[in-house]
């Protein structure tokens, strides 16, 4: 990178694309400035960047924190669909845990896929399943965005996020090891997000698969599909009864007792849902449950007004939840790739 500047290591900058010269060269505006760049990114013109200064001098060398203002592409879903058969977040987990001299990322990647999944199903507290989601890696470039645009950018919150984040501790231990699986995990993320961006577009509709290792060893992918109000631009302010409901599916396949679907209509405070299951003694054992995670629900401020078990075929329970999302946009054509 040329011309001089003023930089300062582990600063975090930002930056925006102003030329493209060739595929390993661009012109990058920096602080008011110019700089030739040599990367292998696939930088766009006009493409806002971030990064962190690993090397101020002689030649200052930057290390990308993500990009902006890319027209997302539409998500390869099969590789999403494999990913999540596979369980490569279980794959990757394991050869992190090999590694020796990796115990913090381990640690943080157990508190994620672990501690937080067990302190959710011990209490209940669906604070615990937001922390999960937060963490999924689907929402890493949002918070580092809101924590460079404060002024000055807070270098401890972004050292956070990066440890705390899937998608940051993945990219730590590809930075360290050049793992190819690691590598194929973080690009499953980039097309979940991608695909979430297409849902969101169109239907209001978010899915997050979540990795979850359970204290008997178990180690499953748990499916999560959020539905937000679908309300009309041009529509007239709704009351409470006509306000349209948040519906949110759970699909998970739990040791001993098999593939548990959960679909749950929120509407106002009110909680409509139903279980389904593959065996009857699982539709015993959550109708045996349901009173408990009643109370649960009315501890928090909601009223349950009908919750039931069902018993179905395992085609139907276990259908994958992402399919409610790619019938519905333009992203189904990657099926076939």
């Amino acid at each position: 990178m040329a011309s001089p500047a003023n930089f300062a290591e582990n600063e975090i900058i930002k930056g925006r694309v102003f030329k493209i010269l060739d595929p390993e060269t661009a012109i990058i505006s920096i602080k008011g400035q110019n700089f030739s760049a040599k990367t292998l990114l696939p930088l766009k013109i006009g493409a806002d960047l971030i990064f962190t200064v690993v090397k101020s001098s002689p030649v200052p060398v930057l290390r990308s924190l993500g990009l902006q203002l890319i027209k997302p592409e539409p998500a390869n879903i099969s590789t999403i669909l494999s990913a999540i058969k596979d369980n490569l977040w279980k794959t990757v987990f394991e050869k992190i845990a090999a590694v020796k001299d990796m115990a913090p990322l381990k640690m943080s990647y157990s508190q994620i896929i672990e501690n937080l999944p067990k302190k959710l199903f011990e209490s209940g507290n669906v604070e615990y399943l937001k922390e999960i989601i937060d963490r999924s890696g689907l929402f890493f470039e949002a918070k580092l965005k809101m924590a460079i645009e404060k002024n000055p950018p807070e270098a401890k919150q972004i050292s956070q996020i990066l440890k705390n984040d899937i998608k940051g501790l993945l990219a730590d231990f590809i930075s360290k090891t050049d793992d190819g699986e690691t590598k194929q995990l973080l690009s499953v993320i980039k097309n979940l997000q991608m695909l979430d961006v297409s849902g969101l577009d169109q239907e209001k509709k978010i899915f997050i698969p979540l990795p979850l290792l359970f204290p008997d060893g178990h180690f499953c992918i748990a499916q999560l599909l959020i539905q937000l109000p679908v309300i009309s631009k041009d529509a007239p302010e709704e009351s409470a009864e006509d306000k349209a409901p948040l519906k949110v599916s759970l699909l998970l396949d739990l040791s001993g007792i098999g593939p548990i679907r959960a679909d749950f209509t929120l509407k106002d405070k009110m909680v409509y849902g139903v279980f389904i299951a593959v065996t009857a003694d699982t539709v015993e054992l959550l109708e045996d449950g349901i009173k408990y995670f009643a109370k649960n629900l009315e501890k928090i401020g909601f009223s349950v007004r009908h919750i039931e078990c069902r018993l179905k075929e395992p085609e139907v329970v276990t259908e994958p939840l992402i399919l409610d999302i790619i019938q519905t946009t333009e992203n189904n054509i990657n099926l076939v790739g």
